[in-house]
């Protein structure tokens, strides 16, 4: 029988932990879809499965380290061997509105992946049943001001099939738009998995988003919130024109109707935020004005709190 601890590369005084994170770096090195045609990569796969399902179960190591019935073990090892190496393929996510890197269905790096590739059994599963095809995950990023009224992109699949991705208005980061039968082909007779598009919304400095509401704050002179004024504010649509009633301070807020996120159950609105802002530069003469108007009309806005 062929030792395990050799094919793994750990000593016999490993941990559980070292030898399952020796069975994975080994696994995704030789794993078949990785090197396809590659029948030295298939064997060593199919050697690494076998001396994990011996040494990753403790009871299973005991008796392997004991010495127990070694015909038994050769039998079962011979068995193991010829099982099938069928495993989840791997896919392609997109990155950054375009570029591909290649990643599983799984987290390779947890157990999702294992559970996929041996069927949570610690065994690979066999080339003639029919499975279900993996399901893949493409990231989009997309602009802010897409993400609130919608938008049609187009996307290109790791199989070169060009996919028309429609937008609804309102999405957020974390949204996952899904195509059914997208996904990867399925193993036999079973049916192909389905492609999700995840959508990235690119920061915005300009707007931010608090539920269906979009807030952007406005920057106004003294003398605007003094007197009150007419002015024109951006939207994600384009600008329109405000008016800012006298008086108004700094942090006083003002509503857009119909401007925010738009919904099926309740759109939002655009929140204006304003800000009383000084000139960075102040002239004498304009202080002198003002000390003679404050004498005249002074008030404690401390006391009106």
């Amino acid at each position: 029988m062929k030792d395990p601890y050799s094919i793994l590369g750990v000593s016999k005084s490993a941990t559980q932990d070292e030898i399952k994170s020796a069975y994975r770096n080994l696994a995704k090195k030789h794993h078949p879809d990785l090197n396809p045609g590659n029948k030295e990569a298939e064997k060593k796969f199919k050697d690494i499965s076998v001396a994990y399902d011996t040494l990753g179960n403790p009871d299973q190591r005991a008796k392997f380290d004991r010495g127990d019935t070694p015909e038994q073990q050769q039998e079962a090892y011979a068995r193991a061997s010829q099982a099938g190496g069928g495993a989840p393929r791997y896919h392609e996510t997109q990155q950054n509105g375009g570029r591909y890197a290649y990643s599983f269905g799984g987290d390779f790096s947890g157990e999702n992946f294992f559970e996929n590739l041996f069927g949570g059994r610690g065994r690979p599963r066999a080339q003639s049943a029919d499975y279900r095809g993996e399901d893949a995950l493409y990231q989009m990023p997309i602009d802010f001001r897409d993400s609130i009224l919608g938008a049609e992109r187009e996307i290109t699949l790791p199989t070169g099939k060009r996919l028309q991705v429609k937008i609804p208005p309102g999405v957020e980061t974390g949204t996952r738009l899904r195509f059914k039968g997208q996904g990867g082909p399925g193993m036999g007779k079973g049916p192909a998995g389905d492609a999700y598009v995840e959508t990235v919304v690119r920061e915005q400095t300009e707007f931010k988003r608090v539920g269906n509401n979009i807030e952007t704050e406005l920057p106004v002179s003294f003398f605007e919130a003094l007197l009150g004024v007419e002015v024109r504010v951006p939207t994600v649509d384009g600008s329109v024109l405000l008016k800012i009633p006298p008086g108004v301070s700094t942090g006083s807020r003002l509503r857009i109707k119909g401007k925010g996120v738009a919904s099926a159950k309740e759109s939002g609105d655009q929140i204006v935020v304003l800000k009383v802002a000084m000139p960075k530069k102040v002239d004498p003469a304009l202080q002198e004005a003002v000390r003679t108007l404050g004498e005249k009309f002074s008030y404690d806005p401390r006391a009106e709190r």
